[in-house]
Order: structure tokens, then C-alpha cells, then sequence
């Protein structure tokens, strides 16, 4: 059985990360207008930004309650191939460090005790 790893290929993940992007745009252009104009109208900002809080906040919360990543959990040392062939085969063989020498010198006998 396969599963779908595009993410972008559910619209509803994609529509709950455009709010949240969206929210992000709206806080960002609200600071940047009460930087940029230190006489803008307080409530018109304040309302921009906690409109785009609430957005970013709705979008996120909801990718987590739709995409549960907590229960789709990655633990790396468990082996996602379960072995339908031998890996052993396919073994990396790692020399210690005093067993690798350059190139461009020669294994020579030790002349000073």
C-alpha cells in the first residue's frame, strides 16, 4: 500500500497554509506601516495585525488538528525498509582512523627509536 507524500496535493492542507501565510503577511504589512507612518491610525494597525494573528493562529491549529504530525512521527531509529531483501550485502565497512593513510605516502619503517 502506498501513501501520498505530496503535501500540497490535499487542498485542504494548502488552504490552511495560505491563511497562515496570509495572517503572516497581514502582521508583517501592519508593522511595516506603523514604521513607516508613526501617524497612522493606532486601531487600523492593531486591527490588521490581530487579524492576521488570528488567521496565522486558525491556519496553523488546524494543519496540526487535520495533518496530526505528532501522531505521524519520524523515529529515525526504527528502519523504514522492513527487509524484503538482504542488506547485508549492501554493508558500508568503515576503516578506524590510524588504518587510512594518504596517497602520497609510502608505508616505511621507523628509523628513530
Amino acid at each position: 500500500m502506498s501513501e501520498d507524500r505530496k503535501k500540497l496535493s490535499n487542498p485542504l492542507t494548502l488552504g490552511m497554509a495560505l491563511a497562515a501565510g496570509t495572517g503572516l503577511v497581514l502582521m508583517m504589512i501592519a508593522l511595516g506601516i506603523g514604521v513607516v507612518q508613526p501617524n497612522a491610525a493606532g486601531n487600523a494597525v492593531g486591527a490588521t495585525f490581530a487579524l492576521g494573528l488570528v488567521l496565522f493562529l486558525l491556519g496553523v491549529v488546524a494543519w496540526a488538528v487535520v495533518t496530526r504530525p505528532f501522531a505521524h512521527y519520524d523515529d529515525i531509529n526504527v528502519p523504514m525498509d522492513t527487509g524484503h531483501h538482504g542488506h547485508d550485502a549492501h554493508a558500508i565497512v568503515v576503516a578506524p582512523p590510524h588504518a587510512i593513510q594518504p596517497l602520497d605516502e609510502a608505508p616505511h619503517a621507523e628509523s628513530h627509536p
